[in-house]
């Protein structure tokens, strides 16, 4: 591909470009010839760097989309895009629970150029596979504790809320229960602290509350699962509902605390159940209700 020259005028524009190309690229840890590849010439590129020449307005748009950055990135309009290449895959394999297979596509993206913020990411989602499908558990909390003490520039508190979730997942099984409640206890801190009200929110608050459940916190585990419920009802959260009215219930159940508001609560997270089709809970509420002696 051909670059034009852009010279008097154009020249402060060009400074700009040539200044966000070469920052980008670093911030990539890529060289010149892997930015230039089917783009133009290494020579060309490292011109637009110096500031010596404005690439064509084609040219510019192919080094964006090698440097994961809008157009407007280059003309101080729009901060880099954090977007992650295949995120939805992740997401979809980490809700279906295929480890094996997300963990050879993530092998793979973790081969390619990547920003450190969706290196970060991949590498969360490759330690969530280990931590499923290795007989080892040290391998998948050795990756979380070292991503947690080499924190990026770019703040994600949702991802990060998730790797300590994860991290607390993986002490409970290797039976590390304090560990577990403090990394549980900071990713709900960082869920409120942003006031990140989601999916996630509702996987955190329903981590916490079963731990507390294993751990006999009925107090406890209550409390956790009200908030949760609230949280889920005021932003519209349909995700693990059903689950965190479970627990309420149950919570009550072994503080002898049942009530017929708890009856219509309990139905509730019955119907819910039903119409998800989650046929382990379903069960789980059946027998429940039988021993309330409320069916």
């Amino acid at each position: 591909m051909t670059v034009m020259e852009k010279r008097g005028r154009g020249s402060l524009v060009a400074s700009k470009i040539g200044d966000k190309v070469l920052g980008r690229r670093k911030e990539l840890k890529m060289t010149q010839a892997d930015l230039a590849k089917n783009i133009c010439t290494q020579s060309q590129v490292s011109r637009i760097e110096k500031n010596e020449i404005m690439p064509s307005s084609d040219t510019l748009y192919q080094i964006a989309c090698r440097l994961n950055v809008s157009m407007d990135y280059f003309f101080g309009v729009e901060p880099v895009n954090h977007t992650i290449r295949g995120k939805k895959i992740c997401e979809d394999y980490l809700e279906s629970k295929e480890f094996e297979t997300l963990e050879v596509f993530v092998d793979a993206q973790l081969q390619t150029v990547l920003t450190e913020y969706e290196h970060r990411y991949l590498t969360w989602v490759k330690a969530v596979c280990s931590g499923y499908t290795k007989p080892d558990l040290r391998i998948a909390i050795k990756t979380l504790e070292a991503l947690l003490e080499n924190p990026i520039k770019h703040q994600d508190y949702e991802l990060e809320a998730s790797i300590h979730s994860s991290l607390s997942i993986f002490y409970r099984k290797s039976r590390e229960s304090e560990k577990a409640e403090q990394q549980i206890r900071k990713a709900r801190h960082i869920i409120n602290e942003n006031h990140l009200f989601n999916e996630t929110a509702a996987k955190i608050y329903y981590q916490y509350a079963t731990f507390l459940m294993t751990e006999e916190k009925y107090e406890d585990c209550l409390d956790l699962s009200n908030e949760g419920i609230d949280i889920c009802i005021k932003h519209n959260i349909l995700f693990l509902l059903d689950n965190l009215i479970y627990l309420a219930c149950g919570s009550k159940q072994e503080l002898d605390m049942i009530s017929q508001k708890d009856h219509e609560l309990c139905c509730v997270g019955y119907g819910l159940a039903k119409m998800k089709n989650n046929t382990v809970l379903i069960d789980l509420y059946e027998q429940e209700l039988k021993e309330y002696q409320l069916t």
